[in-house]
This record gives structure tokens, C-alpha cells and sequence, in this order.
């Protein structure tokens, strides 16, 4: 495990098949913020080049203070790890949050980024996800991580594969409620994704972008892809029929190929 300080804030990540030649990828995870969650596409990925994995602040291995935490101190914390670990260039892969995060470095740091994947993400908080962040932030705060964490979870997963799976749900939930961090710093991760609005400056996007998402994901409803989709200069669009939030999980072989087969294209 390897650890950097991005302004007083210690990121923990690692680097799989760092021996490799190839242009690195880096998976980042969605609201949970632990590089575990990723493991499922990254290990895949390990096989044939460097894969970039790290603790978002405030979860895993790395620190958690209060007061720090926005998806553009998350973004920097992504640019403090590749310069520690002399990579200059990356592709990335954003899920749900770190789809937020993806797009700040995209926009932000664009001589950083070679392609990048916005995954079950949105682009700007409207009615419906603020509803949902604002619940669960008050239910977290009020009931603890285990109950926001089990009902989250059937938002979070396809409804059948909610229900063909339910034995490994339950240990992605139990894994998840053991990893979580203190609920006061939890519900400052929630105000951050509240806040994100990158909209305005999505045109802005020059690098090669493709946008993913299942077309009944009820957290990241398609619409914020299709909205991405538009604004987006020269974005490719996939969306999967069904899958949920976690679509790359439930349809792990599609969207496997479907990403490398993207990041081929941008070498």
C-alpha cells in the first residue's frame, strides 16, 4: 500500500501490473470510496496494463478529517496519486461518484487524462437525486450505517439480480457497513455529491469520452447520460437494457469488452 499527502490529507492507493508498459487505467469508485468496489473490472484490466486504484479521503486506508471533502478536492487527490506515482497520462473509469470526480479531471486537468469512461454517473443534482442523498444523509445521521446502507442497497442493485444474488448482496452490504467510515464524515461525502454541478462546462470536455449506463439504474436515472451524451463533444453513448446502478457488476463480461474495446481506441 502505497500512501500521498495532498494538502494534509493522506491518500492511500495502489498500482496493479505497475511493471507494464502500457498506459495506465484508473478505476474510481462511486459514493462507498474504497478501491475494493472497483477490484471487479480492475482485475481484469491488471492483466494487460497498470491499473490505478486508490481510497477516496474520508474512506478505506486513507485519512478522514472533517471540513475537506468536494468533488474537486476529491478530483486533486486523483492528480496528487499519479504524480507520486510518475504517471503522466491516464485512462479513467468513473463510477457514480467517481463519474463526478472524472468529469472535474477531465475538465480540470485535461493534459492528465487520455480517455475516460463516465459510468452510472450525473452531471448536475436535480430534484430527484437530491431527494435521495438528503433521505439517506438524515437517515444515516439518525440510524447508523447499517440501516442506510441495507435499504441503499436495493437501489443500488438490479432488482433481479438483487434477488438471484442475494447471498453475495449481502456480503457486498456487510463488507460495505465494515469498511464505512464515521457517519458524520459519511454525511459530509453526501453534502459533496449533492453540490456537484458540472454542467455548464461539460461542453467544455475535449478528450475521448465514452458514457455507460443501465437504462433502469434508479440512482443515476439514463437521462443523465443521455444529457451527458449530448453535451458532451463527440461522447460515445452505451447504455445496457438492464443492469441497475452496479451494472458493471451484473453485466461484468459486456461492459468489460465494451470499455476495452473504447480504450483501444484511444491508446
Amino acid at each position: 500500500m502505497l500512501n500521498v499527502d495532498n494538502d494534509g490529507v493522506e491518500i492511500a492507493y495502489e498500482i496493479l501490473n505497475g511493471e507494464s508498459s502500457k498506459t495506465p487505467i484508473c478505476f474510481i469508485a462511486g459514493l462507498g470510496g474504497v478501491r475494493q468496489s472497483v477490484m471487479s473490472p480492475a482485475s481484469v484490466f491488471a492483466k494487460d496494463r497498470p491499473v490505478v486504484l486508490h481510497d477516496h479521503r474520508g474512506t478505506g486506508q486513507s485519512a478522514k478529517p472533517l471540513g475537506v471533502y468536494s468533488i474537486e478536492t476529491m478530483a486533486s487527490d486523483m492528480i496528487a496519486v499519479l504524480d507520486d506515482a510518475g504517471i503522466e497520462k491516464a485512462h479513467f473509469a468513473g463510477f457514480s461518484t467517481g463519474g463526478a470526480i472524472c468529469q472535474v479531471l477531465t475538465l480540470n486537468y485535461p493534459d492528465r487524462v487520455q480517455s475516460v469512461a463516465l459510468c452510472c454517473t450525473w452531471p448536475k443534482s436535480d430534484h430527484f437525486f437530491r431527494r435521495q442523498f438528503e433521505c439517506r444523509k438524515q437517515m444515516l445521521l439518525e440510524q447508523g450505517t447499517d440501516a442506510v446502507m441495507r435499504l441503499a442497497s436495493v437501489s443500488l442493485h438490479d432488482p433481479k439480480y438483487f434477488t438471484d444474488h442475494y447471498e453475495e448482496v449481502v456480503q457486498w452490504e456487510d463488507r460495505a457497513i465494515a469498511g464505512a467510515g464515521p457517519r458524520e464524515v459519511d454525511a459530509e461525502r453526501m453534502d459533496a455529491i449533492i453540490a456537484h454541478d458540472q454542467l455548464d462546462r461539460l461542453g467544455q470536455i475535449t478528450r475521448p469520452t465514452i458514457i455507460m449506463c443501465a437504462r433502469n439504474d434508479a440512482v443515476c436515472p439514463d437521462y443523465n447520460s443521455k444529457l451527458m451524451a449530448e453535451v458532451i463533444p463527440q461522447a460515445e453513448l452505451k447504455l445496457y437494457e438492464d443492469g441497475g446502478h452496479f451494472f458493471y457488476v451484473a453485466r461484468a463480461d459486456e461492459f468489460n469488452a465494451d470499455l476495452a474495446g473504447f480504450v483501444a481506441r484511444h491508446e
